[in-house]
């Protein structure tokens, strides 16, 4: 029979000892402690209380319509002029031959019809303001209008702050909430915007 070792005198064999351990636990430890728990990804720190103070409701800023001439010099003039108003993307292009030429000239008188229910349509509840821009060297002031002034500087600016007045007076007839700028812009995308 081999012999038996005894690290301690209470002669507590290693069976009884595992048994008497494992009534511990069980007695010390709930059965909660062995279910999974998700740590906080965060400790809670508290954050100090602001005083009181009114909700503000957000800035609710209309969207812009840009009237612009179709013809592709117009695009790119009309675009470098909005750039420098912060308003590049911030706006909804409408293309019209002549733009408020192609509204008010009699030379235009058989499509102006079609070209107002363009205008009109692309002019949603949530447009506020309309910005028109003839722009210099237009076509459409050649065919509409003596092709002689377009080469006096002056007389090509007075035509078109007459027609872009013309314009506005008509569109604001349609409708009268709409804020309603007008201008000529120039091939450098500077426009001189018209009171």
């Amino acid at each position: 029979m081999p012999p038996r070792f005894h690290s301690c005198s209470c002669h507590l064999h290693r069976r009884g000892f595992l048994q008497l351990l494992g009534a511990g636990l069980t007695v010390t430890l709930p059965a909660a402690a062995f279910a999974q728990t998700p740590a906080p990804s965060t400790p809670l720190i508290p954050q100090p209380v602001p005083p009181f103070a009114a909700p503000v409701a957000p800035a609710v800023e209309g969207k812009t319509l840009l009237l612009i001439c179709n013809e592709p010099l117009a695009w790119q003039t009309a675009n470098n002029y909005m750039k420098t108003r912060n308003l590049a993307g911030k706006y909804t292009p409408v293309e019209v031959a002549g733009a408020a030429i192609g509204l008010v000239s009699d030379q235009f008188k058989s499509s102006r019809a079609a070209s107002w229910r363009t205008v009109t349509a692309a002019i949603t509840p949530d447009v506020t303001r309309v910005i028109a821009l003839d722009h210099r060297g237009c076509t459409a002031m050649k065919s509409a209008y003596d092709v002689g002034k377009l080469k006096d500087g002056l007389i090509e600016t007075e035509t078109h702050r007459y027609t872009l007045a013309e314009f506005r007076k008509q569109l604001l007839a349609r409708n009268p909430e709409l804020q309603v700028e007008i201008g000529l812009v120039g091939d450098n995308g500077k426009a001189e915007m018209f009171t």
